[in-house]
């Protein structure tokens, strides 16, 4: 066999194999560019923790309640509603999670991968309750999340952050770890680790310090979520039941509350029963605005 013969030969070879990854590419390209604007829908799994979950579907109505270990798949606009007591999480494909505390209302607005980059794009509605939130912090191809609220819009690239409704005027959103971007109307604040904010209408978004440590991860057994908050033999030592002289309109089985370091309205609030605005209410001459409360301070907590 000549040399030129085997020159050609491997020549045509390579010329095969060129017009063969050629075409592969050029079908890799009609294939982006027929799918480049269309975004692909993706899922997330709802698990529940405790007490009972109501999922609406967009498409087929209400489901029946779904029960502590039970799972199932949401898509774009399926809404979910937390009985009291109840625990549910949220789960993504990248393994983000969205707690939701009892009594709380989701839906799910958008959720799609984006058609270049894959990275994930969630949009939610929480219409009532709390919601954790934890996302990863990731250079490129991270969850983009937003809450809607009827109130303001929360939105991040990888925090683990709360999201409080107090009432349809208000929210509360504490930041523990890494940055979310709180707009309400033309206002903007960015919020980093530590840092909090009441958004309330027709008021300004002042960042505040959180004091509250990182509430803990929702316990995968019934047993374990949906108790009520019970106080410490040292803390039924410290604060016992007492009546109080109070002002007028005030219960007479209302109690007195030190505030200790890392108290909220809200959560003090929970621990007694009591919504956070009858407490504010009875106790207006100490505390003029609800986000200066101080540790030290007492509290007379009103009857339920």
């Amino acid at each position: 066999m000549s040399r030129r013969f085997r020159e050609r030969s491997g020549q045509r070879s390579i010329s095969l194999l060129l017009a063969f990854l050629a075409l592969i590419a050029g079908a890799a390209a009609w294939n982006w560019l027929r799918h480049r604007g269309n975004p692909v829908p993706a899922a997330a799994t709802l698990s529940v923790l405790g007490g009972e979950v109501v999922v609406s579907r967009a498409d087929a109505g209400q489901d029946p309640p779904l029960v502590v270990g039970r799972t199932t798949r949401l898509q774009s606009a399926d809404e979910l509603s937390l009985g009291a007591d109840a625990k549910a999480r949220l789960t993504f494909p990248g393994g983000e999670t969205i707690d939701l505390g009892d009594s709380a209302r989701l839906t799910l607005l958008e959720l799609y991968e984006a058609p270049m980059s894959g990275a994930l794009r969630a949009s939610v509605a929480l219409h009532a309750g709390s919601a954790l939130t934890r996302a990863r912090q990731m250079l490129m191809g991270g969850m983009r999340l937003t809450f809607e609220t009827r109130v303001a819009s929360v939105e991040t690239q990888g925090a683990v952050f709360q999201c409080d409704i107090v009432s349809k005027n208000r929210i509360y959103v504490a930041v523990y770890e890494g940055a979310v971007a709180v707009s309400m109307g033309e206002q903007a604040l960015d919020l980093t680790t530590g840092q909090g904010v009441y958004a309330e209408l027709g008021q300004s978004l002042v960042p505040l310090v959180v004091t509250q440590p990182l509430p803990s991860q929702a316990a995968p057994s019934e047993t374990a979520v949906g108790a009520a908050p019970t106080a410490t033999p040292r803390e039924q030592f410290a604060f016992p039941p007492i009546v109080t002289p109070t002002r007028p309109g005030d219960s007479a089985n209302a109690r007195l509350y030190t505030v200790q370091e890392g108290d909220t309205l809200f959560s003090i609030s929970r621990q007694f029963g009591v919504s956070w605005e009858a407490i504010w209410e009875a106790n207006r001459n100490v505390l003029t605005r609800p986000e200066l409360l101080r540790a030290g301070q007492q509290l007379r907590i009103p009857a339920p």
